[in-house]
């Protein structure tokens, strides 16, 4: 059933839309929530590196109240917009990429990779942020380590749909012709 919203017209608009309402009101919001809370900008999910110093200076900033909202946030809003993107991702992967890949099912490994590094980056950031101001620096390095992959896996998301768009137009501009 799922394969089959991905497949189709429908699935492809309404996660569009969905995407795009998330993309134009929901972060923006939940950013500005979240930066009126902590009292800071540094978020640890939404880096593609930062030290550990960064860290734990943003964690001071957080204040107690701060961290909290934090790991709530992860917990809700974070848990929710993976799934979003990921909807998203996989529906214009299969469709820009019907025409271009045999099997379609593999191309699916890397929104679901996205989004297994973003849930484990949300794991790992929860703890290091609930034992503030105690540190596991293992743990910490490890959060480092699941923010690049998931921020990797969404770059060459974006960089297949490129290229397939890329593919698509010539495709279509040599069918005019």
């Amino acid at each position: 059933m799922l394969k089959r919203f991905i497949y189709s017209k429908k699935g492809l608009i309404i996660t569009s839309i969905v995407f795009t309402v998330f993309i134009v009101l929901v972060l923006p919001y939940v950013s500005s929530l979240t930066e009126e809370m902590t009292h800071s900008t540094f978020s640890p999910d939404t880096g593609f590196f930062y030290s550990i110093e960064d860290f734990n200076q943003a964690m001071i900033q957080y204040g107690q109240t701060g961290r909290n909202f934090y790991i709530l946030m992860r917990w809700t809003f974070d848990v929710i917009w993976p799934m979003v993107y990921f909807t998203f991702f996989t529906t214009i992967l299969f469709h820009l990429s019907s025409k271009h890949i045999k099997n379609q099912n593999y191309i699916i490994l890397v929104p679901i990779a996205a989004v297994i590094m973003d849930l484990l980056e949300n794991l790992l950031a929860s703890i290091n942020v609930g034992i503030f101001p105690n540190q596991a620096v293992f743990l910490l390095r490890m959060l480092q380590v699941f923010s690049m992959l998931k921020w990797i896996s969404i770059g060459l998301i974006l960089i297949a749909i490129i290229y397939l768009l890329i593919l698509y137009s010539i495709q279509k501009i040599k069918r005019r012709e």
